[in-house]
């Protein structure tokens, strides 16, 4: 321990001040919950004190005790949440330094405020190219022609920048994502309306996947597998929403440009030499868009490329696509792991890019256009039949991702803590 075990009110007041703020940032920029439970609980421990927290979907509630001395503080209201992984890497790094002794508490707080307000680590411009390739990948491995692939890019890109910019205007999220959503769909949808394509539904589909909140989706898995209900259902929901905004989105494009996006639509594949290619592409961009510290990129890219081209593999040789995305899941959990050693780094900081591009938004996106035709009683009995088995896929593959992620840790937890 770096400090008394009753060092006196000031103390315990700045310790207590830190921990909030620590658990907040992690909270913040994607962690789960059972993380943030588990660094505030070491921050607190390295310097002599015991901490009891509480987690919801919009602050944290942080109780310390030392000796005698009690502090409860709760922090204000979270915005809402992104994904910063270089945030959690720096948290890390800096519980890791604290429960060795290497640094003291005034110092603590000065590093946890340089991790507050540090800026991405790429240019905006950067990662709105970097999505763009993401985008365009994702239609070519959905089975999408050339020419889709290209207004997927295209829209991608425009709709990258768009979103950052009015994330930084601190507009609404959900507001910002049926705009991007409407404005990527028109504009991927407007391409293809130039030259002849086979699969122009995808040019609105693909653009709309990289807005698909699948750290949430997953988060919220993780956490009900971890007990932590509540928070666990508050992201489920609001990731539920945000799909729904994103479809709406869709719709209103499909309005626009005349380009349909059926309910029901065979499984597409590419060989798997090309699956891998794109596939490790998608995972890259989604690196930059997770902030993904640089030299920990090329990981985020074989995770990628492992998970996804696992899956289409294994869809070749009959494998149904849920156990497949199981499987691919695990091997990245697996890889992360080993990386997380490697890199004395959070494992999520890999996990997640590594298995986003095998959230199943596509179906959750036909299946709210058939939700829409049931409610406007135009389906028929086999698009009632199809929406309900795409909600059902939707949930099931959603679920085998987070069981796959987290698997390995549960199963292999790790000697010491990575930092």
């Amino acid at each position: 321990m770096t400090e008394p075990a009753s060092p006196g009110a000031a103390w315990l007041d700045s310790l207590a001040h830190q921990s909030l703020q620590l658990g907040r940032i992690l909270l913040l920029n994607g962690s789960d919950s059972e993380q943030v439970h588990l660094q505030v609980h070491r921050f607190a421990e390295a310097f002599g004190a015991e901490a009891h927290l509480l987690v919801t979907y919009e602050a944290v509630l942080v109780t310390l005790t030392a000796g005698s001395d009690i502090r409860t503080k709760i922090g204000s209201r979270v915005p809402g949440m992104g994904v910063g992984m270089s945030a959690i890497a720096a948290i890390n790094r800096l519980v890791e330094d604290a429960s060795s002794g290497r640094i003291r508490l005034d110092e603590a707080q000065a590093a946890i405020d340089k991790i507050e307000h540090q800026t991405p680590a790429y240019p905006r411009w950067l990662v709105a190219a970097a999505l763009g390739v993401t985008a365009a990948c994702l239609g070519r491995l959905f089975g999408g022609d050339w020419l889709a692939c290209l207004g997927a890019g295209l829209a991608g890109a425009a709709g990258t920048w768009a979103r950052l910019e009015l994330g930084r205007r601190h507009v609404n999220p959900v507001l910002v994502v049926f705009v991007v959503a409407l404005m990527s769909g028109t504009v991927g949808g407007i391409v293809t309306r130039f030259g002849i394509s086979s699969t122009p539904a995808l040019a609105l589909v693909a653009p709309a996947m990289i807005l698909v909140p699948g750290v949430p989706l997953i988060n919220g898995f993780l956490d009900m597998i971890s007990n932590h209900v509540t928070v666990g259902v508050s992201r489920l929901g609001f990731a539920g929403v945000v799909v729904l905004a994103i479809a709406f989105g869709i719709f209103c494009a499909t309005w626009i440009t005349g380009v349909g996006i059926p309910v029901a639509s065979p499984t597409l594949t590419i060989g798997v030499p090309q699956d891998a290619l794109f596939s490790a592409l998608a995972a890259g961009g989604f690196a930059l868009l997770f902030n993904v510290p640089a030299r920990m990129a090329w990981a985020c890219a074989i995770c990628g490329l492992a998970s996804h081209t696992l899956r289409t593999l294994l869809f070749h040789y009959g494998i149904d696509l849920i156990p497949g995305t199981l499987a691919g899941s695990l091997v990245v959990g697996v890889l992360a792991q080993g990386y997380a050693r490697y890199f004395r780094a959070p494992a999520v900081a890999l996990a997640f890019p590594g298995v986003v591009a095998m959230v199943p938004g596509a179906y959750a996106f036909r299946a709210v256009f058939g939700t829409l035709q049931i409610a406007e009683a135009t389906a028929s009995t086999a698009t009632l039949a199809e929406t309900l088995s795409l909600s059902a896929t939707v949930a099931l593959m959603v679920g085998a991702i987070a069981v796959g992620v987290a698997a390995p840790a549960l199963l292999f937890p790790p000697r010491q803590p990575v930092r």
